[in-house]
C-alpha cells in the first residue's frame, strides 16, 4: 500500500487533528476578555455568541473522527479505556471542552447571565482546551509506529493549534466586532474601557476586538508559531529517511515530502500575509474578511502537513 492510499484511509482523522486543536485554542483565546473582564456587557454577550464559529470548526473535526469508529456504539468502549489508552483519553478530553462550551454558548443567550458563573464556566472550558489539545498532541505517540513515535510529532500538533488558532480568533473577533460601533483604542491588549466622558451607567466595555497592539501579539504568535512548524516539519523530513522496516521505508511512503514542506510554507506565509496586511492598514476590524482567507489558508495548510502524517504511517516488523 502506498503512502497517499494510507492516509486517505484516515482521511477523518486528519480533519480531526486539523480542525479540532485550533478551533479550541481559538476559543480560548475569544473568551479570555470576558473571562479577565475586559469585556463586559453587549461587547461580552456579542463575544460569548460569536464563539460558536471556533466551537463548530472543533466540532467538525470531533465529528469527522467519530466516523472512524465504524458503529455508532463502539463510542461506548472508548471511554472505558481514559487514562489507560492514549487515544480514548483524547475523545474524553474532547467531549468535556465541547459539553462545557456548549452548555457555556446557550447560558451567554440568558436575559441576565451572571457574571460569576460565565466567568467560572469559562476557567474550566480553558482548563480542558489545555487538557484536550496535550491530549491530542501526544494520541499518536505510539511504540510500534516507528515514525509516529519521534520527539517532535507532539511539538507539530502544538504548532500547528498556535498558528491556525490565533488566526481563527482574531476572524471571530472581527466577526463579533461588527456593528459596536468605532475602532478602540490601543492601550490594552485585549478590549477596552469605555471612551472618555461614556456615562458611568453604561457597560464599561464597547468593543470587542483587540487593539492594534493585542492584535499583533497574536499575530505575532501565530507567525513565530508557524516559522518553528517549518523547521520542525523540516527535521522530521530528514528522520523519515533513515525509518524502514522489512517491506518499505518512510521514505518511500511520503515520497515528494519536500514538496508538501514547500506549499505548506507558502500557504502559511499567505495566511499570515493576508492578516499583515490587514494590521498594517489598521482594516482588521473593519473588515473580516482578510482574517477569513487568512484562516481558510492556514487550514489547507494544516491540512497539507497533517496527510503527510497520516502518510508516513509504518510499523515495525512485516508491515506498514
Amino acid at each position: 500500500m502506498d503512502g497517499f492510499s494510507l492516509a486517505f484511509g484516515e482521511i477523518t482523522l486528519v480533519l480531526f487533528t486539523t480542525l479540532a486543536p485550533s478551533g479550541a485554542l481559538a476559543y480560548l483565546i475569544m473568551g479570555l476578555p470576558v473571562l479577565v473582564g475586559r469585556a463586559q456587557g453587549e461587547a461580552a454577550r456579542r463575544l460569548n455568541q460569536w464563539s460558536c464559529l471556533p466551537l463548530v470548526i472543533a466540532m467538525v473535526g470531533l465529528i469527522a473522527s467519530a466516523t472512524h469508529l465504524g458503529n455508532p456504539s463502539n463510542a461506548l468502549y472508548v471511554f472505558t479505556g481514559v487514562g489507560r489508552s492514549p487515544l480514548s483519553t483524547e475523545v474524553f478530553a474532547a467531549v468535556i471542552f465541547l459539553a462545557l462550551a456548549g452548555v457555556f454558548w446557550l447560558y451567554s443567550f440568558a436575559e441576565h447571565p451572571r457574571v460569576g458563573l460565565q466567568r467560572g464556566l469559562l476557567a474550566a472550558i480553558d482548563v480542558a482546551i489545555v487538557a484536550f489539545v496535550s491530549s491530542v498532541a501526544f494520541a499518536y505517540n505510539v511504540d510500534t509506529i516507528v515514525t509516529w513515535s519521534l520527539p517532535l510529532v507532539p511539538a507539530s500538533l502544538i504548532l500547528n493549534a498556535l498558528f491556525g488558532g490565533p488566526l481563527l480568533a482574531l476572524a471571530g473577533f472581527a466577526l463579533a466586532s461588527r456593528g459596536l460601533g468605532a475602532a478602540p483604542t490601543a492601550e490594552l491588549p485585549i478590549a477596552h474601557a469605555a471612551p472618555e466622558g461614556a456615562s458611568k451607567a453604561q457597560p464599561a466595555v464597547a468593543h470587542v476586538f483587540p487593539s492594534r497592539r493585542g492584535a499583533r501579539i497574536l499575530l505575532a504568535l501565530a507567525t513565530t508559531a508557524c516559522a518553528a512548524n517549518v523547521a520542525v516539519y523540516a527535521v522530521l523530513g530528514f528522520q523519515l529517511q533513515g525509518i524502514e522496516n522489512e517491506l518499505v521505508s518512510a521514505a518511500d511512503l511520503v515520497a515528494g515530502y519536500p514538496v508538501y514542506l514547500a506549499a505548506f510554507a507558502v500557504l502559511a506565509a499567505s495566511a499570515l500575509a493576508f492578516a499583515w496586511c490587514a494590521a498594517i492598514k489598521r482594516e482588521l476590524r473593519q473588515s473580516p474578511a482578510p482574517l477569513v482567507v487568512a484562516s481558510v489558508l492556514a487550514f489547507v495548510a494544516i491540512f497539507l502537513m497533517r496527510f503527510t502524517f497520516y502518510m508516513s504511517h509504518l510499523t515495525v516488523g512485516l508491515g506498514v
